[in-house]
């Protein structure tokens, strides 16, 4: 199936990640300043983000077309659950 054809394609990031995509966003917007105003981000929350102070805010993470996305440890997480009983919205 082609891109075209509705395929989505999916990367996991971690924090590391993150913050060298909106490093590489930075410096091609030319700098912090630039890169905030375009993105409509606070400059200073955005710089805690790439300096690793702080995590990325949902407007940094919706400006470089991430979302988040929650994972299980290795486990199955309905482990135990009934699952009829689960999508009546009962547990």
């Amino acid at each position: 199936m082609t891109r075209s054809q509705g395929a989505r394609y999916a990367q996991v990031f971690d924090g590391d990640n993150v913050r060298k995509l909106l490093r590489s966003r930075v410096e091609r917007a030319g700098g912090q300043s630039a890169f905030a105003k375009q993105a409509g981000v606070e400059r200073t929350h955005m710089n805690m983000v790439l300096n690793g102070r702080r995590p990325p805010s949902p407007s940094i993470l919706a400006a470089l077309g991430l979302r988040i996305v929650y994972t299980t440890a290795g486990r199955d997480p309905y482990q135990g659950v009934d699952m009829a009983r689960k999508r009546k919205g009962r547990q």
